[in-house]
């Protein structure tokens, strides 16, 4: 009988986390491709997942990710000229303590709030540089844990950023 009881009450437990969100994880952020794992830990319980992209001119994109009508996650890929600073300081400052990381880009840094990288690339026969932004735009963001919410920024900017310079038709 106790076993049964624990077994009820196990999964019981497991349907209530299965309703917290009430949409499927998509494979794709506004067309760019995405592993759905990595996006997963970014996005907070909700009912409705919406996203809308936004060309804001040649060679520049934006993406708004929202859960329950409320921005969650703001993605910006932009093409400009090779030798421009893209990684200065105080846009990702105010993101939080940003640090050099490895294995994005040519370059590219994490912060508590998000992430960017840049790559050089040719575009259209032009030498170019890309810069790939993530930015979490929660008031609570989630992961609540912020070594656990760099870690998952990290990963979904590894699974983004190789997919939004191609979408762009950047060659690196």
């Amino acid at each position: 009988m106790v076993k049964f009881l624990v077994a009820g009450v196990l999964v019981a437990a497991i349907a209530g986390c299965g309703e917290s969100r009430g949409f499927a994880v998509p494979d794709q952020v506004c067309g760019v491709k995405v592993d759905s794992g990595v996006l997963s830990p970014l996005l907070p319980k909700g009912k409705q997942l919406g996203q809308s992209r936004q060309d804001k001119g040649p060679g520049s994109v934006s993406c708004r990710v929202t859960v329950d009508d409320s921005l969650v996650l703001y993605l910006a890929q932009d093409l400009t000229d090779p030798g421009t600073d893209a990684m200065e300081s105080r846009g990702l400052q105010r993101m939080g303590d940003p640090a050099d990381v490895e294995g994005v880009g040519d370059r590219a840094a994490v912060a508590d709030r998000g992430a960017k990288a840049v790559v050089e690339c040719t575009h259209e026969g032009r030498p170019r540089l890309f810069v790939g932004l993530v930015q979490l735009e929660r008031a609570e963001p989630v992961p609540a844990d912020t070594r656990e919410r760099r870690d998952a920024v990290l990963a979904f900017l590894k699974s983004w950023f190789p997919a939004a310079v191609s979408g762009l038709g950047c060659v690196s």
